[in-house]
């Protein structure tokens, strides 16, 4: 039997994860060290935070306090691209409304050691939660996780596994790490000949489509923009299908890839503002 041009290149290509010993998932991952901006530039001053993973990699996480009595404290868990240098301004808004924000950089991220990967950013996700839980300014209020992109995927299972998290925003989030693939395989000449195979060595046990059913009763907050061409909101539509009340989906018309924020500006910052004051003040 003849193998064709793409069947040969994808099975070329999947041998070669195995004998380098590569994790397919590291093509997930684009981390780097670059400063991108420095928030005290901006006037917010902030401090840096370090603290062990689970797996004993010291992470490195950039903390902002409101300059209001404290409301609680957001956990923000960025996208696949960076550091939290160019992912801070998606969060940083949050302490206008009274609450305090940890950025996080998982492994292999800015200044955090270690790599990344599946596993690692879930478990660097529950030691952010924890360290920001024993370390809440105002002992009479409580966590809450936003995620992004990627770190909507790790959001999900952080907030499924540690039930003191009151609440989770998910914006533009995949529902699984196969479907992604998949998604980026078909969108790229150099790639796709991959797209029958290579989605197959992906493992599932973090899809978030897998545990976002356990975060309830704790309120879920979806969020994606219809022209989003990085993730498909069909996605977000997915995780909302699979979560239990109480549960929210707002799609926003003609917003890309984590544009929400641009689109709606004051609406946007009201709605997840909102939500995390009512997911910590309910009983």
């Amino acid at each position: 039997m003849r193998l064709s041009f793409a069947s040969l290149f994808s099975l070329v290509v999947c041998v070669h994860l195995f004998l380098t010993g590569c994790s397919p998932t590291r093509f997930f991952y684009y981390p780097n060290r670059t400063l991108y901006v420095d928030p005290v530039n901006l006037g917010m001053p902030y401090d840096v935070i370090q603290f062990p993973s689970l797996n004993g990699k010291n992470l490195y996480a950039i903390f902002f306090k409101t300059n209001l009595p404290p409301k609680g404290t957001v956990v923000h868990f960025h996208g696949n691209f960076g550091n939290v240098s160019n992912h801070f301004m998606q969060s940083q808004w949050l302490t206008r409304y009274g609450f305090d924000v940890l950025v996080v950089d998982y492994q292999g991220f800015g200044g955090s050691e270690g790599s990344p990967s599946p596993k690692n950013t879930v478990e660097d996700g529950i030691a952010s939660v924890r360290y920001a839980q024993n370390h809440l300014r105002d002992p009479n209020t409580g966590v809450v996780v936003f995620g992004q992109s990627m770190g909507a995927a790790v959001a999900t299972v952080v907030t499924a596994r540690e039930p003191f998290v009151k609440g989770v925003v998910l914006e533009a989030g995949f529902n699984s790490y196969r479907a992604i693939a998949r998604t980026v395989l078909k969108k790229s000449f150099l790639l796709w000949p991959l797209y029958p195979v290579y989605p197959f060595f992906v493992g599932t046990k973090y899809d978030p489509e897998k545990r976002i059913a356990d975060i309830s009763p704790r309120p879920v907050l979806i969020v994606h923009g219809d022209k989003d061409h990085i993730v498909p909101e069909w996605m977000s539509e997915r995780l909302y299908k699979k979560a239990r009340e109480p549960k929210t989906l707002h799609v926003v018309p003609g917003a890309d890839h984590l544009e929400i924020l641009r689109k709606e500006g004051k609406g946007y910052e009201t709605r997840v503002a909102n939500f995390f004051l009512d997911a910590l003040t309910k009983p």
